[in-house]
């Protein structure tokens, strides 16, 4: 009996990380050992697994490709085709960019990390967009998710789009203000076959045009929701709570459910950018505890309703309103080793990239002028550089016991081992120029009983819900009385 990989299927291998079958429609992998890989690589339609010579864990192998959709059965000599077969890049893995193509926007947002209103970044020219389009796919980035400013406002979107498609290079997400969402749009993603889900903002009913600072912006971005619906786009949203808003939360989530949007992650106003800028913290700005409190009390409504939607409210709290009996505490960090675990696992999968085009950890510290100035422009040195020996690499494989060892604070907390020290992007807010500053909303999450409240409130809601890391934490005797 002969096999073959399925079309959407190669084989692929980067430093450090040398086995990996990687699905090219999705943009997704998985990292393999070596006698898997072995057995996936015969699968070329030129061996007969038949034969008596193959062991029983190679049979058995080959059976959970069978059944995992990986392989096909197929006739001597179909062979798979040359893009399929094992490639390894000479560099780091990096499994996605998130890249601001543009500092340019439509709105006027009053809290815009890189105060694009007053165009303060500008944007790459077409050919450095191009050269970092090359560079990604010969570093084998499987996904990329784009974002600005607003990136619809780019003359040359769609070759961009294009152009990161010939690479192989799935597009996953497309973050946008809503403006220009409309029929001619999504025309232009069916032409092409793809289905992005289009990350828009929603900053409350009733509010998201003091946010945005245009009037009528929240009568278009409604409209986008709705267009995407009818079109079978998927959409995601994030919104940010301040302590005008803050009352609008449960109906701000609701509408969103009733027009289909998958996600939406809810996250204060952090004092940086356009906000800071603007000195609007005094007046409209929340404290930790309050957010914290809103987050708290939202429960009630979130198991009363149970939206069509995944929530997640920064790093304290995340569920579903289709699965109430599972949820998650994003910023508890279970059975993880501090000497082993980077300071952002995120950052270590996802390079952002500003619109300057330098490789950073994300796009919150990216206004830094002082401290990003040291990190390397993906146009200029090349992403190989970045993902093989710069000082982007070194950021993101420190380990997390260095953020531990570096704050004074974190030397007795007994929480040290489920924080891992938060959020380099908070810690980095709090302290600035330090990317390993403890993250102090982190430590009142933690300190001030947060994350036990919630636990606790879970159960008196819903009894039957469960969380792993609740339960680790539990046994970690965090969670008595």
């Amino acid at each position: 009996m002969y096999y073959k990989l399925k079309p959407q299927y190669c084989l692929r291998g980067w430093q450090y990380l040398p086995y990996s079958i990687v699905d090219r429609k999705l943009g997704e992998n998985l990292f393999v050992d070596k006698e898997m890989f072995d057995t996936v690589e015969m699968c070329n339609g030129l061996v007969d697994f038949s034969l008596p010579l193959f062991s029983e864990s190679i049979r058995k192998r080959l059976q959970d490709l069978i059944n995992g959709g990986v392989v096909e059965e197929c006739q001597y000599g179909e062979a798979i085709r040359e893009d399929q077969k094992y490639f390894r890049y000479d560099n780091r893995f990096m499994k996605q960019v998130h890249w601001s193509v543009t500092g340019r926007c439509n709105c006027k947002c009053r809290h815009c990390y890189l105060s694009c209103a007053e165009n303060r970044y500008g944007e790459l020219p077409h050919k450095d967009i191009m050269k970092i389009i090359d560079d990604m796919g010969r570093c084998g980035v499987l996904q990329c998710s784009i974002t600005g400013g607003e990136p619809l406002v780019r003359s040359d979107f769609w070759e961009i789009v294009d152009a990161i498609r010939d690479r192989g290079i799935v597009i996953n997400q497309i973050y946008s203000n809503g403006l220009a969402v409309n029929e001619r749009f999504l025309d232009g993603l069916a032409a092409r076959g793809i289905s992005p889900e289009l990350n828009m903002s929603f900053d409350g009913i009733g509010f998201h045009d003091w946010l945005r600072g245009i009037s009528g912006a929240e009568k278009k971005v409604r409209r986008a929701f709705e267009l995407c619906r009818e079109y079978g786009i998927p959409t995601g949203s994030e919104m940010c709570i301040w302590k005008d808003n803050q009352d609008t939360l449960r109906d701000s989530i609701n509408y969103l459910a009733s027009v289909g949007c998958r996600s939406v992650k809810v996250c204060p106003i952090g004092d940086t950018g356009a906000w800071k800028e603007g000195g609007y913290n005094e007046e409209h700005g929340i404290t930790e505890d309050e957010l914290y409190q809103i987050y708290l009390d939202y429960l009630d409504d979130f198991y009363r309703d149970l939206p069509d939607i995944a929530i997640q409210f920064g790093s304290l709290f995340a569920g579903r309103g289709k699965d109430p009996d599972h949820y998650d505490l994003p910023g508890v960090h279970a059975d993880a080793d501090p000497e082993k675990a980077c300071i952002c696992l995120h950052a270590r999968n996802n390079m952002y990239i500003s619109v300057e085009g330098r490789a950073l950890t994300c796009m919150a510290i990216s206004n830094d002028e002082v401290f990003t100035e040291n990190y390397p422009l993906v146009h200029k040195v090349g992403l190989k550089e970045c993902l093989t020996d710069s000082r982007y690499m070194q950021l993101i494989t420190t380990r997390a016991s260095e953020v531990l060892a570096h704050n004074e604070k974190c030397a007795g907390c007994e929480y040290r081992r489920f924080c891992l020290g938060g959020c380099r992007a908070g810690g980095f807010m709090f302290h600035p120029g330090d990317i390993l500053g403890a993250d102090e909303s982190s430590c009142k999450m933690f300190m001030n009983g947060w994350v036990h409240q919630v636990v606790k409130k879970v159960r008196q809601l819903r009894p039957t819900a469960v969380c792993s890391k609740a339960k680790y934490f539990e046994e970690g005797g965090m969670l008595s009385g």
